[in-house]
């Protein structure tokens, strides 16, 4: 039988025991509740549903037992990557590697995207097109004559903010988004089917104004804003200047009227 010297002595062992387990190692681990100290990055709207997540989700190399906080690794903030890897943890890598990339998203998705939270849609950290002006001269888009969605600040109606298969960032060929907004063009102009079919004669030809570039709308108008009249590349006096963009020779007849 077990002497009740012998017990008294195991029942404080088994308590130190206890004791010790239940607290945390002073190397270990600390569980920590960010939000008591940074309650403001996460608000109940607007929240970046990463930080449901759990801040170690991102910022593995911070150690926030002790302020101000040790970071554990060589990245900033002790994210656990560099943007955009650390993004595409959670964000499809595809739609950010198609043939044309927005230079923006080599620059970091913060310069556009608040990481934790904002009032603004996509968590931006300001609105469209204020945003975009950021990098894009405001000037070429704030001309005498502005196109309608550039006015109402929707560049993302027409350019993909990250990347596309197509030249500029367009989400379409340029006939085909053109033709979403105005489907109805009269007979007159030139280029009314152009990229409408494979038919058309005037499909693939090269824009004798730009080089590089297909003949299309743009040839003739500015997408985004204009000093002339109905958007016109030419933004002189005469709208005739704009046929001299491509027909710089000119036909004088000989033989009469």
């Amino acid at each position: 039988m077990m002497s009740k010297r012998f017990a008294a002595i195991l029942s404080i062992v088994l308590l130190m025991s206890s004791t010790a387990l239940s607290q945390p190692k002073a190397d270990g681990p600390q569980l920590v509740n960010c939000l008591d100290c940074h309650s403001d990055l996460a608000p109940e709207k607007g929240a970046h549903p990463a930080i449901a997540m759990g801040c170690t989700a991102c910022h593995t190399g911070i150690d926030a037992s002790d302020v101000p906080h040790k970071i554990k690794n060589k990245i900033a903030r002790g994210l656990s990557a560099v943007q955009p890897d650390l993004c595409y943890g959670c964000h499809d890598r595809s739609m950010f590697e198609k043939k044309v990339i927005h230079a923006a998203v080599g620059m970091g998705c913060t310069g556009c995207h608040n990481p934790h939270a904002s009032k603004i849609p996509k968590l931006l950290v300001t609105d469209v097109p204020a945003l975009c002006y950021t990098c894009h001269d405001k000037g070429m888009f704030t001309k005498k004559a502005v196109h309608p969605p550039v006015a109402s600040g929707m560049c993302a109606t027409c350019h993909s903010p990250h990347s596309s298969d197509q030249a500029s960032l367009l989400l379409q060929p340029v006939a085909d988004l053109c033709i979403t907004c105005h489907a109805t063009i009269t007979g007159r102009h030139v280029l009314t089917n152009y990229g409408l079919g494979d038919v058309h004669p005037l499909k693939g030809k090269p824009d004798p104004s730009m080089a590089g570039q297909e003949l299309s709308c743009i040839s003739c108008h500015n997408p985004h804003s204009s000093s002339g009249q109905k958007l016109f590349r030419n933004e002189t006096v005469s709208p005739a200047g704009l046929c001299l963009r491509c027909h710089t020779k000119v036909v004088v007849r000989t033989d009469g009227p």
